[in-house]
């Protein structure tokens, strides 16, 4: 490989440093950690040679290669070779130079671009088509500008299972994606984990994608930075600055809640859809907070506790955060394996064959918010509604598909809480000279109804559906939180 002059070499340090900060922009999902360091392990891999999208030679032969799997499958086939076969396939040595192009920033879709760049003898673009990790292909800004040209699906064995051609004009990500699930669906070989390689393009293309915003600069050294203030003292604070730096002056991270796992459901698809139930840390709160996934973490909801027959229940009172901001694991305190205080880490934690759910229970998590204000396009913020719908009706819930910005809902979308000592039910929150408004019959409040000043005694709201509505002084409504007593006595 003859060297640029703007070339970057990255040790495996570096790659280790990479995976643990895209484990927190992986959002729970994209692969466990431990999946990421263990591939980059079994490659042998000791440093891959790095360049950014806007200065890569006109004439570089470049391609994205990735993989689609669910976490279990992941975890019973530890493969990079399909992605690996497919890339060496799809762009032949001969191309020289050539690049990979990271489809997004994860443990391990983040991790397998460098393992095949390296074994390639190709450069990894140090920029990506999107700074988080996501569960579908069209969730990015690059999926619904770029066309996608020709995909190849290569199994770990060099055997070609895919090679198929698009229009020019395909940009509905939609339709490779169902391509590449129906060729591992038939063909075993994949084993659950179908590698594969597409979008291929020349360093001209990627220099006007570049150009055209439709590329996330610098996500690798972005996700690496977050890495190395992982388990440092202050790390939160080390964390929140190099989010801050990428993000601009404009928006910034939040720590949306903090407390301890209570309980965890899941269900396998293509997608692994689940939900994880935590407790506040505060002994007098009753708040919680629930997260739904598919496979990354798609929506978070507050919740309070309330004993139902004496049997703790939770009730969902109002939105925390919404996809396409991020929604993301920072672990506080303890250590068990790989989980450590100061890192981040995915939803298979909380499962036992691959993590340590007691771990989670016994000590503080933090949810990290991230806004994503570049992922806020009308067909974005649809895709996500599509799949947070399909986590919440896996559990017979609904969504509306309203997205509202983090820092919106952070302004603008009450708490309600039980306080344990007295039973009052509260409601908090608000911006100065705003008031909250409630009822107790279940109908939206409204500029009459009645203002919530002092707590309620929860006798006057068990066996009712109480909400709480916020307006601004200048009487124009906010956001709405409810709760359902109806099963309190």
């Amino acid at each position: 490989m003859d060297h640029h002059p703007t070339m970057h070499v990255y040790s495996k340090e570096d790659l280790r440093c990479y995976i643990e900060g895209a484990t927190l922009l992986a959002t729970g999902g994209g692969g466990a950690k431990q999946v990421a360091h263990n591939l980059l392990d079994k490659s042998g891999v000791e440093n891959v040679y790095g360049i950014g999208s806007s200065m890569v030679p006109e004439t570089m032969h470049i391609a994205t290669a990735a993989q689609v799997f669910a976490p279990s499958d992941i975890w019973a086939n530890q493969d990079y070779k399909s992605a690996l076969n497919s890339y060496n396939r799809l762009i032949p040595e001969n191309y020289a130079p050539r690049g990979v192009l990271p489809v997004e920033v994860g443990a391990v879709n983040g991790i397998v671009p460098a393992i095949t760049a390296a074994l390639s003898s190709a450069y990894l673009i140090l920029d990506s088509q999107i700074d988080r990790s996501m569960p579908e292909m069209d969730m990015g800004l690059f999926h619904l500008h770029v066309p996608y040209r020709h995909l190849e699906m290569v199994t770990e064995d060099g055997s070609q299972k895919l090679n198929k051609f698009y229009s020019e004009k395909l940009t509905d990500a939609m339709i490779p994606e169902e391509d590449i699930l129906k060729t591992m669906q038939d063909n075993p070989g994949f084993k659950g984990v179908g590698g594969f390689a597409t979008y291929v393009m020349t360093g001209a293309d990627l220099v006007s994608y570049a150009n055209q915003g439709w590329i996330f600069h610098n996500t690798f050294e972005y996700a690496r930075q977050i890495g190395l203030q992982m388990g440092q003292p202050d790390f939160e604070n080390r964390i929140f600055q190099v989010i801050q730096q990428h993000l601009g002056s404009s928006f910034r991270p939040y720590r949306l809640f903090t407390g301890y796992l209570a309980e965890t459901k899941e269900q396998s698809h293509a997608q692994d859809y689940g939900y994880a139930d935590f407790i506040s840390d505060d002994p007098e709160s009753a708040m919680g907070a629930r997260i739904y996934y598919s496979n990354e973490n798609m929506i978070a909801y507050h919740l309070v506790w309330v004993l139902v027959r004496d049997v703790p229940v939770p009730l969902e009172t109002g939105p925390m955060a919404i996809g396409p901001d991020s929604i993301s694991y920072l672990l506080f305190e303890g250590e068990s394996g790989i989980f450590k205080a100061g890192y981040s880490f995915s939803n298979e934690a909380f499962q036992e064959a691959h993590g340590d759910p007691d771990l989670f229970k016994t000590n503080r998590v933090a949810i990290i918010g991230i806004p994503e204000p570049r992922l806020r396009s009308d067909p974005v913020t649809k895709a996500y509604a599509r799949e947070i719908s399909r986590a919440r009706e896996a559990f017979g819930k609904t969504y509306d598909g309203i997205y509202i910005p983090l820092e919106r809902l952070n302004a603008m979308c009450p708490r309600l809480d039980v306080k344990k000592n007295s039973g009052k039910v509260t409601v908090s929150g608000g911006i100065p000279g705003s008031v909250i408004r409630y009822t107790t019959d279940g109908n939206t409040p409204e500029s009459d109804s009645p203002v919530l000043k002092d707590p309620l005694e929860l006798s006057a709201v068990a066996g009712r559906v109480l909400k709480a509505r916020l307006f601004l002084q200048d009487g124009s409504p906010a956001m709405t939180v409810s709760a359902d007593f109806s099963g309190v006595l």
